[in-house]
């Protein structure tokens, strides 16, 4: 027990040195125009920020939807990222989900605006077998995303 407790709090004290809250004051002048470019409803949208390395992380919630606005320190932005109610994602991507994943649980949904592409992300799980499901926005699957999971065979939709 004493074990586990450790290897947890290590995880915890791990976690909370690499990711620090900071205060609006300490964001670069290029972060917040960057931020402010991408997120039109800044009024309404008073983020927290993070700082992780030379990232930083705005987040804030809109109804019932959370969103992570990631950019460089020189302004230069990386991801938003918007967790959505798996209630919310097309139907199309539902059955292809439950038709070619039967077994495994969506545990978090999301849409990604990327450097990469535009994707709804949907995370499953069965076990320990963790899969990110890449669809575009036209609700065509586009692959499994490799930079979160070890890299599997790709099923045919």
């Amino acid at each position: 027990m004493k074990k586990i407790s450790f290897c947890i709090a290590a995880i915890l004290l791990t976690t909370l040195s690499f990711a620090q809250k900071i205060d609006k004051s300490q964001v670069p002048p290029a972060v917040k125009l960057t931020y402010f470019n991408k997120i039109h409803d800044t009024v309404a949208m008073v983020p927290s920020w993070e700082l992780t390395g030379e990232i930083y992380k705005a987040s804030f919630v809109k109804g019932e939807m959370t969103a992570n606005v990631s950019i460089k320190q020189n302004g230069e932005w990386i991801k938003t990222v918007w967790g959505i109610p798996y209630q919310y994602v097309p139907q199309k991507i539902k059955d292809n989900v439950a038709t070619s994943y039967a077994g495994f649980k969506v545990t978090k949904s999301s849409i990604q605006y990327r450097s990469d592409g535009d994707y709804y992300v949907i995370d499953i799980k069965k076990k320990k077998d963790v899969k990110s499901l890449l669809y575009n926005l036209k609700s065509e699957f586009i692959k499994i995303d490799s930079d979160l999971i070890s890299p599997v065979p790709v099923p045919k939709p």
